[in-house]
């Protein structure tokens, strides 16, 4: 995400919240909190969580492969 789509989620989802109700200043430092907090996350797009799960499955895959094939080696000698 954007820095600006940030900052338009925490405004959705403030105006949404029982805290809309709060003073301006109140909210002001909720939403500032809020976007300092969503911001320095290290998030990742769906699309690349996909890839690196996709990498990961392959891995996995081959490594399995591997640890069968060195036992029938062991097995062999």
């Amino acid at each position: 995400m954007t820095p600006d789509q940030i900052r338009t989620r925490i405004e959705q989802l403030m105006q949404k919240s029982p805290l809309s109700g709060l003073s301006d200043d109140l909210r002001l430092m909720i939403k500032s909190q809020l976007q300092s907090l969503l911001t320095s996350a290290d998030l990742v797009t769906r699309e690349e969580f996909e890839v690196q799960a996709e990498s990961l499955r392959r891995t996995q895959s081959k490594l399995l492969e591997l640890e069968e094939k060195l036992t029938q080696l062991e097995q062999a000698d």
